[in-house]
């Protein structure tokens, strides 16, 4: 047994997060307690939770101080697997995101899922129910890699004087490479958001993930923003969080439009476009403008 871990400097969404987990783990055990409901109580986001924590067994591992009584290797379905059997439910999620990510949710099949694996069917029910209970584990395999995605925190001590018109240009090539990588790789969370999407007609209970996929964009860019008005080069009148919410739909459902639905475009005409409605949006323009005059 462990002392459970102490978090220096927590937010009021980490101490709620650690306080409401060690609440549920003790009330309903390692099995019994689940993501959502620790998110949920704690008022907070899945992208927050995976951030704080990065899964059910570290979250269990740091507020009580002890290993989980069943630990696999996800942590969500409380049972036992030897490493062999660890390697094959690795490999079915890695074989079912690379179906999904290639073809549409309700094109994939259960036998596509397995051949791609090199496993047969039968091996796929040992470790999933369902189709979709795989693809959930491909979602939340994503949530913890974009989590990872965390903005650079400033380093202490002195820093080279900038100034005013060059943090706003740095913003701004920050904002065009951000869209860039966006655009030209429509990445894993664009992907797999339109396959929620997808999914959700006949799933309703995936909205939360279709939700934490988003809001994983949504907070990486109310983090900047925020950045931003403090350094005096973006409106101060935005509220970030919402201004993170609007700028992630706009640049997702667009790139979506282009590169998904196959909507005719220019794409350095598009990239420019986004460029220029997430600049003048925030304010950086005019940051530039005043400090020209």
């Amino acid at each position: 047994m462990t002392e459970p871990r102490v978090r220096r400097g927590r937010s009021r969404q980490q101490a709620a997060l650690d306080r409401v987990a060690k609440q549920m783990f003790d009330t309903y055990g390692f099995t019994d307690t689940h993501i959502a409901g620790i998110a949920r109580e704690a008022g907070v986001s899945l992208s927050t939770f995976y951030s704080h924590f990065g899964s059910k067994v570290r979250a269990y591992r740091e507020v009580m101080g002890m290993e989980p009584p069943l630990p696999d290797d996800d942590g969500e379905t409380g049972r036992t697997l030897t490493a062999r059997a660890r390697r094959t439910r690795a490999a079915l999620i890695a074989a079912a995101r690379e179906c999904f990510e290639r073809d549409a949710y309700h094109a994939v099949r259960i036998s596509d899922i397995a051949e791609q694996a090199g496993s047969a069917v039968g091996s796929f029910y040992t470790y999933f129910s369902s189709k979709q209970e795989i693809f959930t584990a491909v979602l939340n395999g994503a949530l913890a890699e974009l989590s990872r995605l965390r903005p650079e925190v400033p380093v202490p001590g002195p820093r080279p004087a900038v100034t005013r018109e060059e943090r706003r240009a740095r913003a701004e090539e920050r904002i065009r490479a951000a869209i860039e990588y966006y655009f030209d790789g429509f990445t894993l969370q664009a992907t797999m958001a339109l396959r929620v999407d997808e999914a959700v007609s006949m799933h309703p209970e995936l909205m939360p993930l279709r939700l934490a996929l988003h809001q994983a964009s949504a907070e990486r860019i109310a983090g900047s923003v925020r950045r931003w008005q403090e350094a005096g080069i973006a409106d101060r009148g935005l509220d970030p969080e919402h201004t993170g919410h609007a700028l992630a739909a706009m640049v997702g459902h667009s790139t979506r439009v282009w590169i998904a639905y196959g909507q005719e475009h220019d794409r350095a005409t598009a990239i420019d476009t986004l460029v220029r409605l997430w600049v003048n949006g925030i304010g950086l323009a005019a940051a530039a403008d005043a400090s020209s005059g």
